[in-house]
């Protein structure tokens, strides 16, 4: 599926927000956590999306995220492994972020869906 240019702004955007929010709330009782899903095979972008062998199976992610946050209750951003390696590729150099957008891209590019967010 080929996603927006907005698509990736707004999830920075969000990534930006939470941890200034973070930051505004350090003390006080309220706890900021960020869970940035991966790509997840569910019915929100239509069919295709619910049954894509890219996506992330959703009782897989809900699975893991409880694990994490079992093991981890004080983890400020809640990352499964699915999305861990494209969260940290910008800071592994340019090569190896060009090499993953390249390959993120082109498994999405077969698909030929075009998000509803665009229209």
């Amino acid at each position: 599926m080929h996603r927006p240019p907005t698509y990736t702004a707004t999830k920075a955007a969000i990534h930006s927000y939470t941890q200034s929010l973070r930051y505004q709330l350090k003390d006080t009782a309220v706890e900021v956590i960020e869970l940035p899903p991966p790509y997840m095979q569910t019915n929100l972008l239509g069919e295709h999306s619910a049954n894509d062998p890219h996506a992330m199976p959703l009782k897989d992610f809900i699975f893991e995220v409880m694990q994490i946050l079992k093991e981890q209750p004080r983890i400020k951003e809640v990352l499964v492994n699915w999305v861990r390696e494209l969260r940290f590729s910008a800071e592994e150099g340019n090569e190896k972020y060009e090499t993953l957008f390249k390959k993120y891209n082109d498994q999405m590019a077969p698909a030929h869906v075009i998000s509803p967010l665009l229209f």
